[in-house]
């Protein structure tokens, strides 16, 4: 297994993390307890989990594998995640988790879910950053870090307004969306910050697409899981990247991928960049630069969304945007574009991005006769 300092804590972690929320099983807690008790003997040491997580059973799992960890005496730390404002919400949360997972302090509390701009701004005047603070100085969190969907146009930001509080982040990269994020890792790296990934195989499309993204393999024969990790991996601001574990094959077919880890060279990586965007035509490739929309429409994120739409269908783009971007009305969130056709002329690959709101508003249309 391979090993990293995550940021300045001095803490030392797994680069492959265990993202605990694709648990085949949910209610069976001591069967998949038994995978992540797997994942750790095969050296994984950083567990990210969340409350809600696969029915809201995850951290109950996690705990009762951490029940065993902790007789072998073996390191190993855990996260949590919390998206509330109010203070006594957080701790009462904060509580909870650690009850739940079996430890007397998590070692890394993410302030969870920041989605739109002005989102921390607005726990931060309730005080959810002091209350992070004491439960910091009360010994019931090592470590606070963050956790954020932002484009990497908003990260400084969202660091800045951190007052320093953040000694981590955790965002969504991987090869589809590198263009979009990587901006944003690397403005954490600079503070010092450790960077985790969430969403290293794509959330299983990088693997279930292999005819369309293959190129980021260096063989044909060579497993997209092996890509897709070492894509992340190589990349010298991240941390740990974390793969949700199913079952035990899962966390062993990508042990494996990390034991036979060999970055990617700067040619490598550029033939990869040069790839994703003659192999993404009529894909958005998240380049960012229709951000400047008159109304603040987030026009790349319906992109993205739209990408999904074309790898997976209609309800795969509506579920991007639901559970991905926290934006579940898309007709109420598009009702503000007056169609002045600026993202067009911006959009580098000139895509027809307005007939594409107009197509993911019938989606959902659609959607909405069928749950009649």
């Amino acid at each position: 297994m391979l090993y990293r300092e995550y940021g300045q804590t001095g803490v030392e972690v797994s680069a492959l993390g265990m993202g605990c929320m694709r648990f085949e099983r949910p209610d069976d807690i001591e069967d998949m307890a038994q995978v992540v008790y797997h994942a750790f003997e095969k050296g994984v040491t950083y567990f990210d989990t969340a409350p809600i997580y696969c029915d809201d059973q995850s951290e109950t799992i996690v705990g009762t594998a951490i029940a065993e960890m902790k007789k072998t005496g073996k390191p190993f730390v855990v996260s949590s995640k919390c998206m509330l404002g109010e203070p006594a919400e957080i701790r009462k949360q904060c509580e909870r988790s650690l009850e739940r997972l079996q430890v007397d302090a998590l070692d890394f509390y993410h302030v969870w879910c920041l989605v739109h701009p002005d989102d921390l701004d607005k726990r931060k005047q309730l005080g959810a950053l002091e209350e992070f603070r004491r439960l910091k100085e009360e010994g019931l969190v090592r470590h606070i870090s963050v956790s954020t969907h932002l484009e990497h146009t908003y990260i400084a930001d969202m660091l800045d307004e951190g007052e320093g509080l953040f000694e981590g982040m955790l965002i969504g990269l991987n090869a589809m969306n590198y263009d979009l994020r990587y901006v944003g890792v690397q403005e954490a790296a600079r503070r010092g910050m450790g960077v985790v990934t969430m969403n290293t195989l794509g959330g299983g499309l990088l693997i279930s697409h292999a005819d369309h993204y293959g190129f980021i393999r260096r063989t044909p024969e060579e497993s997209m899981v092996d890509a897709a990790i070492r894509f992340n991996l190589s990349l010298p601001e991240i941390t740990v990247a974390l793969v949700g574990f199913r079952n035990t094959d899962d966390v062993d077919s990508a042990v494996a991928a990390v034991e036979r880890f060999e970055p990617l060279t700067e040619t490598e990586l550029a033939y990869i960049k040069k790839k994703l965007v003659e192999k993404s035509q009529s894909f958005c490739t998240q380049c960012g630069y229709c951000r400047d929309c008159p109304v603040e429409i987030p026009v790349v994120r319906f992109m993205d969304a739209y990408n999904q739409r074309m790898l997976e269908g209609p309800k795969a783009g509506l579920a991007q945007m639901r559970w991905h971007w926290w934006t579940p009305d898309v007709r109420a969130a598009l009702e503000g574009c007056i169609r002045c056709g600026h993202c067009e002329d911006v959009c580098t690959q000139h895509l027809p991005i307005l007939e594409r709101f107009d197509q993911l508003i019938a989606d959902q249309a659609q959607q909405e006769a069928e749950n009649k």
